[in-house]
């Protein structure tokens, strides 16, 4: 297979098109929240069902978010250090930024006068949260070693830093590997994705793993890099158009969560059939995501706070 060459200034419209996709899916899923993390949602089993087929229809938002990556940024031609230097500061400092602000919320507004109940209707997954500034202020410290219940969605930001890290060591494979060979790696891979369900269903221990050991037969073809691969290999395409969303893309996935609490008390407000909550607040929540990025993007230092 012969891939055509292009500018990466360039818009990709299909690109654009699956990005699209990505970021509603994404959203949408995070709207499954309010549904799946409440004592009220497990207790109903109408909440509890819709919850939990909505969340796992929208999975695929992430490994999309990945094969795009790869597409874009395999084969890395720039040396380690440019490249790292050019890539995680653009997702670095935004992570650090959102991050804070979401670990600063559940203080803010309790102090403000806002309720407990408030904040876990913003927050669904932290059922008591802290008044407390000396509690923000910990779970700010903790940031470099990971993400906290109120900044849920940070927590493809270490996977992608981790990929960026990654990348210009699988790069040096993939730009010289055959179609052949990437396929190979590609059918491996593939047969991994179904360890975790032999795992639930037929043993705990598979493939050499065991108490003492978790890296088994499959380990180094497991996990992200298999579908940064995928979509490298499955070509490009030129030409331009929703090009605004590629510039935004970045900013709505670290802003959506602030907006996912108050667009789904809104939806409910609404009378919405219970059926049709996830997807209504979703698209409420995208909208309001994106109209958020995009006047922030006009204000100087911006790619400091959306990227």
């Amino acid at each position: 297979m012969k891939y055509a060459i292009t500018n990466y200034k360039e818009r990709i419209v299909w690109l654009d098109v699956v990005r699209l996709i990505a970021i509603f899916l994404v959203i949408a899923c995070h709207c499954t929240d309010p549904f799946n993390a409440s004592p009220e949602a497990r207790a109903n089993p109408d909440i509890n069902f819709w919850g939990s087929a909505y969340g796992s229809m929208l999975r695929p938002c992430v490994p999309l978010f990945v094969m795009m990556t790869g597409f874009l940024l395999l084969p890395v031609k720039q040396e380690a250090s440019t490249f790292y230097r050019k890539r995680i500061p653009r997702v670095l400092f935004p992570f650090l930024v959102w991050s804070i602000l979401f670990d600063l919320s559940p203080w803010f507004i309790q102090f403000v006068g806002g309720s407990k109940e408030l904040v876990i209707q913003f927050f669904p997954w932290e059922p008591n949260p802290s008044a407390s500034l000396a509690d923000a202020l910990k779970t700010i410290a903790m940031i470099p070693i990971n993400f906290t219940v109120y900044a849920t969605p940070m927590w493809y930001i270490y996977t992608l830093i981790g990929l960026y890290l990654y990348m210009p060591v699988f790069s040096a494979w993939v730009e010289k590997a055959s179609d052949k060979a990437k396929l190979w790696f590609l059918g491996i891979w593939a047969v991994s994705l179904f360890i975790p369900y032999l795992m639930v269903f037929v043993s705990q221990y598979l493939f050499g793993t065991c108490s003492w050991n978790s890296f088994g037969l499959f380990y180094y073809f497991a996990g992200f890099n298999g579908y940064m691969l995928l979509g490298h290999y499955l070509g490009r395409i030129e030409k331009p158009s929703l090009a605004n969303l590629t510039k935004c893309g970045f900013g709505i996935y670290c802003v959506h969560y602030f907006f996912i609490g108050p667009c789904y008390m809104f939806t409910l407000w609404l009378g919405v059939p219970l059926q049709v909550v996830v997807p209504v607040s979703a698209l409420f929540t995208f909208v309001c995501s994106w109209t958020f990025v995009y006047f922030v993007s006009k204000l100087p230092g911006s790619k400091y706070v959306v990227g």
